[in-house]
């Protein structure tokens, strides 16, 4: 099994869009996909209720899932 820098249920941060034309997104970890030659990919589902595919350095650690 790979490494991930990020668990499932971390809150996290990305910034979606383009220059000039981007927004920052908060969200959830909901999944994580291993690449051997790229970094690793994580589904998000933001504040909106949509799902986004983000690599692992567009993403910002807001807080860690608690595990218990």
């Amino acid at each position: 099994m790979g490494y991930f820098h990020y668990n499932i249920g971390d809150l996290v941060e990305f910034v979606e869009g383009r220059v000039g034309a981007s927004r920052k997104r908060t969200g959830i970890i909901i999944a994580q996909s291993f690449r051997f030659t790229t970094d690793n990919q994580y589904k998000i589902k933001t504040e909106d209720g949509k799902y986004h595919w983000v690599s692992r350095p567009r993403l910002t650690l807001l807080s860690e899932v608690v595990k218990g």
